[in-house]
């Protein structure tokens, strides 16, 4: 795929990016198997959105081991809590140790993504949970948020119910769609909307923000 041009039709497809009344879409981007490139795709999607946002949109990273994304979108500035006053959909086990999941802006206009903050080893595991409550917060408060969701775990499948669509990112190098079938029937199992396949044939760059 293109990023530019085809993302750009699907940032189409959502404007409003904002829907009536004035709430926010939540959307999570998952890879039906390792290396599809779902995270290039979460990231061109939330800036391209950024683009036309008003009230911010928030790229989630759930790979807490290195925040990946932060790096790649090249975050800077203020610190902004990341719960919006909710029960969030995470939780973490640290001991004593302080530990928490931050969102900062990224050079992007409108764009902030997430990371955890904690002192290095300290962190023994990250829990995800369903948190409708959350997600409605959140609706309430931005334009769209994107969930870059790791193929590599199943933890984010406890989330899918609470989001507005799934967009599933499947490598065009693989000619077996067993993986990808299966992926998308423990979605649904969840209570989770597909909302679209994307066929990555990119050559899965990376791209500056």
């Amino acid at each position: 795929m293109n990023f530019s041009h085809d993302l750009s039709e699907l940032v189409d497809q959502l404007e409003p990016i904002a829907r009536p009344g004035g709430e926010g879409r939540v959307l999570m981007v998952m890879g039906g198997s390792r290396g599809a490139g779902a995270s290039t795709v979460a990231r061109e999607l939330a800036r391209l959105s950024a683009q036309r946002s008003r009230r911010g949109v928030w790229l989630y990273d759930l790979d807490f081991n290195g925040n990946p994304q932060s790096e790649a979108a090249h975050v800077r500035g203020e610190v902004f809590d990341a719960r919006f006053g909710r029960e969030p959909f995470w939780s973490i086990k640290s001991g004593e140790n302080p530990a928490r999941i931050v969102a900062r802006q990224s050079v992007v206009s409108n764009l902030f993504v997430t990371q955890l903050q904690a002192r290095r080893g300290t962190v023994e595991q990250v829990g995800l949970r369903a948190a409708p409550e959350y997600w409605q917060a959140v609706r309430q408060s931005i334009d769209l948020a994107v969930i870059d969701a790791p193929a590599s775990s199943r933890a984010p499948l406890a989330m899918v119910g609470d989001v507005d669509g799934v967009i599933l990112v499947a490598d065009a190098r693989l000619t077996r769609t067993d993986g990808l079938l299966a992926r998308r029937q423990s979605i649904e199992a969840r209570g989770g909307i597909v909302a679209g396949v994307i066929l990555n044939r990119a050559g899965f760059e990376r791209s500056v923000a």
